[in-house]
C-alpha cells in the first residue's frame, strides 16, 4: 500500500492538530507525517496531513489560502481571544446593532493588514511559543506581520452571536481578527466556533473523519484517499518543459530568469500570481520542480529552485 501523499482529515473538536497527526501516523503505520496548517483544539474541519514522502511538499501546503465559517460572540473579551479563555471583560451589546452594521465593520478589514499574533498562540519569540510567556504572566508581543483578508461576510446575527464566513491568506490568526472586530464595534468579541472549509486546494468535501479512516483501513481502501504529491501541488501554476531541460534541472543545472520569462510569455502564465511559485512539468505531466516566481522577470541571474523532484 502506497502511503506517500496528502490525506485530508475532517478534524474533530477537542484535539490539537498535532494529536490528530499522531493518531493518523499510528493508524497508518508511517514513519513521517505532518500537518499543513494548525487548527486550534476547539476548531474543526479541513486538516491536510502530509504522509511519508508527502512531507517534502508540506511547505507548499502550509502557504495555501484558507476559508472558514465561524461564530463570534459579542459582549465579552477573554485572555485567549476565544470562548475557551478566562473572561477578562464584559460589555453591553448595542441594542440597535444590525447585520449591516457588522458587515460594514467586516469590510474595513478586507485587504492587506498588519496583524500581531494573540498572546496565547504557538507563534514563537526568541525560540519560545507565546503561550508559554502568557502562562507565566509575562506580557510579550511579537512584531506584527502582513496578512491578507480576501473576503469577510456576515451571514447571520442572533444577538450576541454573529455567524460569518472568511477567505484569507496564510498566517491569519482569526482569534486576533475577531478581537479587533470586537474593539471596532465597541463591545468586544471572541471567537466562539470555527470550521475550516478549505485549506489551499483541499476542501471539506474530500476530507474524511477519524471514524471513516478506521473503516477504510479495515476495508483496505484508504489508498484511494491519499492524494499523491504531484497531484496535491496542482494548485500551483505550471509551465511545461521538454525532457532534455527536465533532465538538466534534475541534474542541478541552473535555469536563467530570461529563459523562464520567455516560457511564461509563450505559455501565457499569469505574470502576477497570488501563489509565489511555479511548477515545471514534463509534457506527460510528471513533476520536475517547484521554483520561486522571480520578483523581476527582467533581472539577470538564475531562477531559485525551491525543490527538485527525482524522476519517478
Amino acid at each position: 500500500m502506497k502511503k506517500d501523499g496528502v490525506l485530508v482529515i475532517d478534524k474533530p473538536e477537542g484535539f490539537s492538530s498535532t494529536q490528530i497527526v499522531e493518531k493518523v501516523k499510528k493508524k497508518l503505520k508511517v514513519r513521517k507525517a505532518g500537518h499543513g496548517g494548525t487548527l486550534d483544539p476547539f476548531a474543526t474541519g479541513v486538516l491536510p496531513i502530509c504522509l511519508g514522502k508527502g512531507t517534502k511538499i508540506a511547505q507548499f501546503i502550509l502557504a495555501g489560502d484558507k476559508e472558514y465559517e465561524g461564530v463570534m460572540e459579542l459582549g465579552i473579551e477573554t485572555e485567549t481571544y476565544d470562548i475557551t479563555g478566562e473572561i477578562t471583560a464584559r460589555h453591553p451589546v448595542p441594542k440597535d446593532l444590525t447585520l449591516d452594521d457588522i458587515q460594514q465593520v467586516f469590510e474595513e478589514f478586507v485587504g492587506v493588514l498588519e496583524q500581531t499574533p494573540p498572546p496565547f498562540s504557538a507563534a514563537k519569540l526568541h525560540g519560545r511559543p507565546l503561550y508559554k510567556y502568557a502562562r507565566e504572566g509575562l506580557k510579550v508581543e511579537k512584531p506584527p506581520k502582513k496578512i491578507e483578508i480576501l473576503e469577510f461576510e456576515a451571514l447571520a446575527f442572533d444577538p450576541p452571536r454573529v455567524k460569518f464566513r472568511i477567505y484569507c491568506g496564510k498566517g491569519t490568526y482569526l482569534r486576533s481578527l475577531i478581537h479587533e472586530v470586537g474593539k471596532r464595534l465597541g463591545c468586544g468579541a471572541v471567537l466562539a466556533e470555527l470550521r475550516r472549509l478549505r485549506k489551499g486546494p483541499f476542501t471539506l468535501e474530500e476530507a474524511i473523519t477519524l471514524e471513516e479512516l478506521e473503516e477504510l483501513l479495515k476495508q483496505r481502501e484508504i489508498e484511494r484517499y491519499i492524494i499523491p504529491p504531484a497531484k496535491a501541488l496542482e494548485f500551483i501554476p505550471a509551465l511545461t518543459i521538454g525532457e532534455d531541460l527536465a533532465l538538466r534541472i534534475r541534474n542541478g543545472r541552473p535555469l536563467a530568469i530570461s529563459s523562464l520569462a520567455n516560457m511564461i510569455r509563450l505559455q501565457k502564465v499569469s505574470q502576477k500570481p497570488r501563489i509565489p511559485w511555479l511548477r515545471l512539468v514534463t509534457p506527460d505531466g510528471k513533476l520536475v520542480a517547484v521554483l520561486e516566481y522571480p520578483s523581476d522577470l527582467y533581472a539577470s541571474g538564475n531562477v531559485k529552485m525551491v525543490r527538485v523532484f527525482p524522476e519517478t
